[in-house]
C-alpha cells in the first residue's frame, strides 16, 4: 500500500471522505486569485467551529474546551456561540464564513445569532456556507427501521477504547431509537454518560414520533436539552433544508442555494481537502450570498 493510499484510508476511518487524494489541492492559491491581496494577508476567511482546521488564508473561530484543546489552533478567535454575544469582528469586513458540523451542537437562538452576525460581518457579495447532518434523511431512515444509516457510528463506537469515556456501552448494544435520539438530543439518549437530564426509553421515543409531526417531535426533544460544556460533543439540535433556509432568510440573506458535496458556487470552498469532507454521505449543504 503506498503512502497516499494509507493516508486516505486513515482519513476515511475518522469520518472524513477523500476518495482520491489529489496532491494539487495542497497548494490552492489559484482558488483565491479573484480576492484582493489585503483579504489574503488579513485572513478574512473564517471557519466557525474549526477544530484542527489550518489554512494560510483562513482564521479559525472556536470555543476553547478541554475536549478539543489538543487539536485547536493556538491563534484562533475564542468565541462562545452559546453566550449569544457579537463575534468580535468589524462589520462588512469578511469575504467568507464556513461552518461544518457545528450548528447541531448549539441552540436555535445561538445559531440564529451566529448567522445574523455572519451577515453583519460579511462584505457585500460575501458568502456563508453551512453543512450539518441531514435530519430529514435521518428521520426517514428511522421510520423505515434502517439502523445501518448510522453504520459508521456503530462500527467506530462499538470498540471499547472508543466508547468507554463518554458512552455507557458499545453502540451495537443499543436500539435504533437510542441511536436516532443521540443524533439530535444526545443527552436524552441512554447512550451517553451525561446525566444532566432525563433519559428516554425506546417506548417513549416511539410514542413522541408516532404522535407528533417530524418537526414537532424534534422540537419536543431538543426543548428538553441543555448545553453541557462537559460534553461539548453532544448534539442538541436538528436541521432540514427548510429550517436552514428560514434561519438564513431571518438573518437577511436573500440569495440562498441548497448545495451538495464539493459543489459550492464559490471556488475556494470546492477544495474537498479542506471543506465538505465530514460525513458527506449524510450531510446537507447550503450557502448564501449577502
Amino acid at each position: 500500500m503506498n503512502i497516499l493510499r494509507l493516508l486516505r484510508n486513515i482519513i476515511n476511518y475518522f469520518g472524513f471522505d477523500i476518495s482520491k487524494f489529489d496532491t494539487s489541492l495542497l497548494d490552492d492559491k489559484r482558488f483565491y486569485k479573484s480576492y484582493h491581496s489585503d483579504s489574503l494577508l488579513n485572513k478574512v476567511f473564517y471557519n466557525i467551529g474549526a477544530g484542527d482546521f489550518k489554512h494560510q488564508y483562513w482564521t479559525n473561530i472556536d470555543y476553547e474546551t478541554n475536549h478539543y484543546k489538543n487539536v485547536q489552533s493556538k491563534n484562533m478567535i475564542h468565541h462562545d456561540l452559546m453566550e449569544l454575544s457579537d463575534i468580535p469582528l468589524e462589520s462588512n469586513s469578511a469575504e467568507v464564513f464556513y461552518s461544518s458540523h457545528t450548528i447541531e451542537h448549539i441552540s436555535n437562538e445561538a445559531v440564529q445569532k451566529m448567522v445574523s452576525e455572519c451577515y453583519r460581518i460579511l462584505k457585500s457579495n460575501g458568502v456563508i456556507r453551512l453543512t450539518t447532518p441531514n435530519f430529514q434523511l435521518y428521520y426517514d431512515a428511522y421510520k423505515r427501521n434502517d439502523i445501518l444509516m448510522w453504520d459508521w457510528d456503530i462500527n467506530r463506537y462499538s470498540k471499547k477504547r472508543k466508547f468507554e469515556k463518554y458512552y455507557t456501552k458499545a453502540f451495537d448494544k443499543f436500539s435504533i431509537e437510542q441511536i436516532f435520539l443521540y443524533q439530535f438530543a444526545s443527552q436524552l439518549s441512554q447512550i451517553t454518560k451525561d446525566n444532566s437530564t432525563k433519559k428516554y426509553s425506546d417506548n417513549e421515543i416511539k410514542e413522541i414520533f408516532n404522535t407528533y409531526s417530524m418537526d414537532d417531535a424534534f422540537d419536543y426533544f431538543i426543548g428538553k436539552c441543555k448545553f453541557n460544556s462537559t460534553y461539548p460533543g453532544n448534539h442538541i439540535n436538528w436541521y432540514t433544508k427548510d429550517k436552514l433556509i428560514k434561519i438564513l432568510k431571518d438573518a437577511g440573506f436573500k440569495d440562498i442555494r441548497i448545495s451538495s458535496f464539493g459543489q459550492s458556487y464559490h471556488i475556494p470552498l470546492r477544495n474537498k481537502l479542506y471543506f465538505d469532507n465530514t460525513h458527506p454521505s449524510y450531510s446537507i449543504y447550503i450557502e448564501a450570498v449577502k
